[in-house]
């Protein structure tokens, strides 16, 4: 049937608005008139946003979200634009000259926090100023933070902000109520207070596209996790966004359990209670496969299941909705749910999630009824691979025996594909749960070629580059290579494995010396010597072979950002053959004019003490052969003690020396 013919542009638009009825002036925006149990969607929530199902009042939303605090003048963005200049530079004289103009920078910024973390450019500095300032700076933002937070949260720009202050001010939280000074407010009030905020709106925030990510920070901060571990970046952190270098944040702090306030117990009890009291079974698992919603479920999931509590099992509400037969019958209907989310690239992540959190006994039952009798199928699929991971990684000696005899066959197949992460995981844990790796080494073998030449650099997927050129445009004659990450990982978990390490080691003797150099100074491949030349699995006698190999090249090597690391290794591959340390150390030596004078080679001079080998022989010798259980850097180090000090206790030993009883007085008395 033939189209209606019509006219395109505004003012055909407009005269058919006038035929309609509507006299005004057509809007851009379009609102469509929706039932009162509707929700207010945002509009960079994307087609596959999931609400909680929380009602709320859409006026009420849509005045929030028209909310403006005004632009930043041309004047103060640069005027935080040369902050960021001078703190990335490290522009200071000392820490006090830095703590002043953090001080500086946040009187300037008062009155307009919202303003700055609203902003596309002086957001980012704002994170940057957070990260430097003390427990009274982050206070005062927090306070002004929390005049809008549901706005801020929602921001695309805000939103990183909050974390960052979330993640800084956790960090000033006490276990115990103490009297603040001057009036300061508790940090423990300001994340309750925070919490109390967005509870309203708690179900829309957790499936909001950037208010979800904060909101997920908040709900760590309160359960006391640790909060930079592998298992919070992947349920809180964005994959696009990176740590900036100028993070002046502690690794070892962040990654243990943290003490936390028992309000903060309750506070995100009342959170979680918030965000799924209203929904059923059906509409909880529809997040599963939601890009937004399933990292949520994960975190709940962590939380509820880690989190050692009377009730016990009736304590686990979000658990008994997501999966209320706990069974795993092979024909109910969690074990449907399961498995159809094994192959999904974004369900997958949350059957890890159960993998690893739930209970002993409920696990045991899902790996039986599910996973034990296709492991192999499971391990060969691109998405299910990793879920098989996660298996591994938790089950016990005898379902890993059984996994293996699924997995051996499957091997060359694996190999072929490059999926080499469930093999290499399968033989860690193999190791350390003491399982026979015998028909691995076999099959390996057989995959990898006996040719003990060819056998590494098949595993490594070897690849000669073509030559760079230089700047003026001359050709350098540098061969590099190209080496496969997953192989190099694979060989460094078979020379930590007892029945697998002769493989590589083979290999790796085999090897001319112009492959053995290019393999040394590749960032990839290196990492597989060092692992050679210092793991407990090499024998002596591996190591009396190898370590010759690399006289030639020490100096070229000690000069190579990658190959100054297999010459460190070169030290510990040397204990208990001293001649090869010497031999090692005097090819350092008559290069030292080129090592002084390269950043790499003054490293490896440091660590293998060569200014002690110079100034003072016999002290390198002790060291060397470890008699010294002091390093030279550790002497240096503690600092020297006063006169009062060794006259103290030269006394203390004379003292004792006198109190000391002598054996042959002591007897005549004992037989008088």
């Amino acid at each position: 049937m033939p189209k209606e013919l019509k006219k395109r542009g505004r003012r055909a638009e407009k005269q058919r608005q006038e035929a309609d009825g509507h006299d005004g002036p057509p809007s851009k925006k379009r609102r469509v008139e929706e039932p009162a149990s509707s929700f207010a969607v945002n509009g960079d929530a994307g087609d596959d946003f999931i609400t909680f199902g929380q009602e709320q009042d859409n006026d009420e939303h849509n005045d929030q979200q028209t909310t403006f605090y005004g632009l930043l003048t041309e004047e103060e963005q640069g005027y935080y634009a040369n902050v960021n200049n001078k703190i990335s530079a490290n522009d200071f004289e000392d820490d006090e000259d830095r703590a002043n103009f953090v001080e500086a920078v946040h009187r300037e910024s008062a009155g307009k926090e919202i303003k700055v973390a609203s902003s596309q450019s002086s957001s980012r500095y704002l994170e940057t100023i957070i990260r430097l300032s003390t427990a009274n700076q982050l206070r005062s933002l927090f306070l002004a933070f929390l005049q809008d937070l549901d706005y801020l949260v929602q921001h695309r720009f805000g939103s990183h902000c909050c974390e960052t202050l979330f993640l800084e001010s956790a960090k000033h939280v006490v276990t115990k109520s103490k009297s603040t000074e001057d009036g300061n407010t508790l940090f423990e009030n300001l994340f309750l207070e925070a919490a109390e905020k967005l509870q309203t709106n708690i179900g829309y925030l957790l499936t909001e596209r950037f208010a979800s990510h904060t909101v997920r920070v908040l709900l760590l901060v309160l359960s006391g996790q640790p909060l930079q571990d592998a298992a919070a970046k992947e349920t809180v952190g964005s994959r696009k966004k990176g740590k900036p270098d100028y993070a002046q944040r502690s690794e070892a702090d962040s990654t243990e359990v943290r003490k936390v306030p028992i309000s903060f117990k309750k506070a995100r009890r009342d959170l979680m209670s918030a965000a799924v009291s209203g929904l059923d079974s059906n509409y909880l698992r529809a997040l599963a496969t939601s890009p937004t919603g399933n990292p949520v479920l994960q975190l709940l999931l962590r939380l509820e299941l880690s989190e050692n509590d009377e009730k016990g099992q009736e304590s686990h509400v979000v658990l008994q909705k997501l999966i209320p037969d706990q069974s795993f019958e092979p024909e109910s209907d969690s074990s449907k749910f399961v498995s159809s989310l094994v192959y999904d690239s974004t369900g997958a992540y949350l059957v890890q999630a159960l993998v690893r959190y739930l209970p002993g006994k409920s696990f045991k039952r899902m790996y039986k009824n599910l996973f034990k009798d296709r492991i192999g199928k499971l391990a060969k699929n691109e998405i299910a691979s990793y879920v098989a991971i996660s298996i591994f990684e938790r089950v016990g000696k005898d379902d890993l025996a059984h996994a293996l005899e699924a997995l051996v066959p499957e091997v060359p197949g694996l190999v072929e594909r490059n999926r080499l992460a469930v093999v290499r995981t399968l033989i860690e844990r193999c190791s350390v749960r003491g399982v026979d790796l015998l028909r691995m080494h076999e099959t390996l073998a057989q995959t990898y070629g006996d040719g003990a030449v060819a056998r590494l650099q098949k595993m490594l997927k070897l690849e000669e580059m073509a030559a760079t050129t230089s700047k003026k445009g001359e050709e350098k004659k540098e061969e590099k290579i190209s080496v496969d990450l997953q192989g190099s990982l694979l060989a460094q978990s078979m020379l930590r494995t007892s029945q697998l390490c002769d493989l590589v080691q083979e290999s790796i003797l085999a090897q001319p010396d112009s492959m053995l150099l290019q393999l040394a100074k590749s960032p990839v491949a290196s990492r597989v010597i060092q692992v050679a030349l210092t793991s407990e699995k090499s024998s002596s006698k591996f190591l009396r072979q190898i370590v010759p190999k690399f006289n030639g090249m020490v100096s070229d090597l000690a000069l190579d950002a990658s190959g100054s690391h297999v010459v460190d290794a070169l030290w510990v591959a040397t204990n208990g053959s001293h001649f090869m340390k010497e031999r090692v150390a005097q090819a350092l030596q008559s290069n030292e004019s080129r090592l002084r004078d390269s950043i790499y080679g003054r490293t490896v001079w440091k660590n293998w003490h060569m200014d002690l080998y110079q100034r003072r022989p016999r002290e390198w010798q002790a060291t060397a052969k470890g008699l010294d259980h002091e390093s030279p850097q550790d002497s240096e180090s503690k600092p020297k003690k006063s006169a009062i000090e060794l006259a103290r206790e030269r006394y203390v030993q004379k003292q004792s020396k006198n109190h000391q009883p002598h054996g042959p007085a002591n007897t005549v008395q004992a037989s008088a």
